[in-house]
């Protein structure tokens, strides 16, 4: 039998068996009992099969037992094909016998007389014991090379491929691992509840086997965040590509995916942080992930260069432009020398472009158009990803000779290349299955095609990111850090003079301010900060000043300085804030909120009053480098104003990579003892960077959002 992974690893036993015993094996017709024993015999498992049920002495032609207490020795692999009131014994006698895992496929509902839940004292066994459990309420698992099919749903059809799935949701499990022939997987996993083992570990065992060629996952949240977190760093380490569609972006649907699984769905821009920390690719939809995960799986990374096409169809041709300018994927931009190569190949009237139509003249030259196109933007040093459509069947293909084209794909070059249909219905099945065969993967749809090649790109993009050195800056010395330590503690929030402050220290350069509790003090304060002026109520707790008429702005004079602050002492008391007016520019906002599950999280926007309307935000988890930063500022929506607009001159961008990294590494010398920070505006010139607001509540006066 083929080798796994190391025997050390917790759950080599549990998805790599050498022996399997099945509980509740059964002759009767369609229970889960005679599938899960027909499934392991017809996939040809190498290994002991063991069925245990006291009612047969024989079922599908191998011997039954009464009990695992009458095998020779603990089996690797328990399967607990029986009910929620039988599950509790099974799991108790696989411990005592000493297996190396159980499997359970029911839900595990109910209570015992006492009132306590059966999944919660599966729970405390398996962790008491140290018993990896897959399960309940899940499908159980496909080790393909292996031949182990440790589920109810035949598998015996599959091939090997470098695809790893784990699914938290069993019917995804199924969905994606047992419906199309063109994904090939090393292994399918369906957690379900996580009695014994959790999705960090299944990521962790992947990592570990050598055909794993990227992970497809679909979670609904990380039980234990921190291995969660450690898992995806060993992924980035090896340089396997993980893809991820997480459920529970809104509050409806995680709200449902506790209640499915019982897992925490924590803050939905906090996995966005994490999955970007290591190079996790995060898609949206289930089609996304598995398209995404074969062209990842196939072939050799993407090198430097853009993404190109050769197509049979002008119009396709001109939708698939129009497609990748709307969605944002910019195609390579071909050089004049590979024109040139181009040109001098296409009969007429076909133009040298990218994508490049080469259906030309029906003639016995046809074909050969297709590969000489392909291999002129195979070479092309502005290449670095090869796309190849054409129209090709199961019932039909126009020209057999594009076809076998596709299958020589990798012979052409050592570039990553795919092939692929516009159309997303199209009847090529069989098609897929043999391109795959030949290392070739083939999408359906221009639109996951697109979505696919640009994950792929991304994934090149983010391995050279994470292996650029990018170190956070130096936090100031630890007398300063203590002595904001104290000050949170001591206190539910600081004053904004005190913000900026904390600010400062951390070498957020600050716009100059000073704090006056009356109006000879205030009108120093305008003399040495010099007009024009802005002035802020101070007043104790109030932390949203625009909002109640606290905020005056360009105070030319004396006079107007003090019409203002009569009205506000009136008002809202005598304790104001007097500071120089900011320079021009662009408003950003900065915050942080320390996560429950992964830490502080800062978060860089659009700011001002367009915070809340634009909802144009980045999320990165604390501390993090100017690179980071610079990735951060660079996916807002509002990147382009940073380089002027309409005669602005742009904005000093170094500048404020360095700014957010240090506010960073702020956020995470005190995420003990900060709850939330709000930095707004933050205004970006083409001088600098200065902070204007900020409103900072610690631990104890946060006030945690809704689950």
């Amino acid at each position: 039998m083929k080798g796994g992974p190391a025997a050390a690893h917790r759950l080599s036993r549990l998805l790599a068996p050498r022996s399997i015993a099945f509980v509740g094996a059964s002759t009767r017709e369609g229970s889960i009992g005679n599938m899960m024993a027909r499934t392991i015999v017809a996939g040809g498992f190498p290994g002991d099969v063991h069925l245990i049920n006291p009612r047969y002495t024989e079922i599908e032609g191998l011997p039954c037992r009464s009990s695992l207490g009458e095998l020779d020795g603990p089996p690797d692999l328990v399967v607990a094909g029986v009910g929620g009131a039988r599950v509790e014994a099974v799991l108790d006698e696989a411990i005592a016998i000493g297996a190396g895992g159980v499997v359970i496929f029911d839900a595990c509902h109910g209570a015992d007389e006492a009132g306590r839940p059966l999944l919660s004292r599966l729970k405390d066994k398996a962790r008491e014991a140290d018993m990896p459990v897959c399960g309940g309420n899940g499908m159980g698992f496909l080790n393909i090379p292996e031949r182990c099919h440790v589920s109810f749903y035949s598998a015996r059809d599959l091939k090997p491929g470098g695809i790893t799935l784990i699914a938290h949701s069993g019917s995804v499990f199924t969905v994606l691992a047992l419906n199309d022939p063109r994904y090939r997987f090393d292994l399918a996993v369906s957690p379900g509840q996580e009695i014994g083992a959790t999705i960090d570990e299944y990521l962790d065992y992947a990592l570990e086997r050598p055909e794993t060629r990227v992970v497809a996952l679909f979670m609904e949240a990380a039980r234990r965040p921190d291995r969660f977190a450690e898992a995806l760093a060993k992924a980035a380490a090896r340089e396997v590509p993980v893809v991820v569609c997480k459920v529970g972006r809104t509050a409806e649907s995680a709200r449902l995916a506790r209640s499915h699984s019982g897992a925490l769905a924590g803050s939905d821009a906090a996995y966005d942080a994490v999955l970007e920390r290591y190079g996790a690719l995060r898609v949206e939809t289930v089609d996304q992930l598995m398209n995404a995960a074969l062209l990842l799986s196939q072939g050799p990374p993407s090198g430097p260069g853009g993404l190109a096409f050769v197509t049979d169809s002008g119009g396709l041709r001109e939708t698939l432009i129009d497609r990748a300018d709307q969605r944002g994927i910019a195609l390579a931009a071909l050089s004049p020398a590979t024109l040139a190569k181009l040109e001098a190949v296409l009969p007429a009237p076909l133009v040298p472009s990218n994508p490049l139509d080469a259906a030309g003249s029906f003639t016995g030259d046809f074909a050969t158009v297709f590969e000489q196109g392909l291999r002129l933007l195979a070479g092309a040093p502005e290449v670095g990803l090869l796309g190849y459509e054409f129209d090709g069947r199961d019932d039909f293909h126009y020209e057999p000779r594009l076809a076998a084209l596709a299958e020589r794909l990798p012979e052409l070059t050592a570039k990553p290349c795919f092939a692929y249909s516009s159309f997303g219905n199209t009847n090529n099945r069989e098609l897929a299955a043999r391109l795959a065969d030949a290392g070739v993967p083939l999408i359906n749809g221009q639109d996951e095609m697109l979505s696919a090649a640009a994950a792929a790109l991304r994934w090149r993009d983010m391995k050279a990111a994470l292996s650029t050195p990018d170190a956070p800056p130096a936090a100031p010395e630890q007398r300063v850090v203590g002595k904001w330590r104290r000050a949170l503690s001591a206190r539910s929030g600081l004053s904004e003079a005190e913000g900026l402050g904390l600010l400062r220290d951390f070498e957020v350069p600050v716009v100059p301010h000073h704090v006056a509790e009356d109006w000879p003090a205030v009108l120093a304060a305008a003399a040495e900060l010099g007009f024009p002026v802005a002035l802020k109520s101070a007043a104790e707790g109030l932390e949203h000043k625009s909002d109640v008429g606290g905020v005056r702005l360009n105070l030319d004079d004396a006079e107007a300085l003090q019409a203002a602050y009569r009205d506000l002492d009136k008002r809202l008391g005598s304790r104001v804030t007097v500071q120089a007016m900011a320079p021009r520019g662009v408003e950003l906002a900065f915050g942080c909120l320390v996560d429950p599950d992964f830490g502080p999280l800062v978060m860089v926007s659009a700011g001002g009053t367009l915070i809340e309307l634009l909802s144009d935000r980045s999320f990165a988890l604390a501390p993090f480098g100017p690179g980071r930063a610079r990735r951060m500022i660079d996916r807002l929506k509002g990147r382009k104003l940073l380089d002027g607009l309409r005669g602005a001159p742009p904005c000093d961008l170094e500048a404020l990579c360095r700014t957010l990294a240090r506010f960073s590494v702020m956020c995470g010398a005190l995420s003990d003892v900060l709850g939330e920070v709000d930095v707004n505006p933050v205004i970006v010139g083409q001088d600098g960077v200065l902070a204007v607001d900020a409103l900072v509540a610690t631990s104890k006066g946060c006030n945690p959002g809704p689950e």
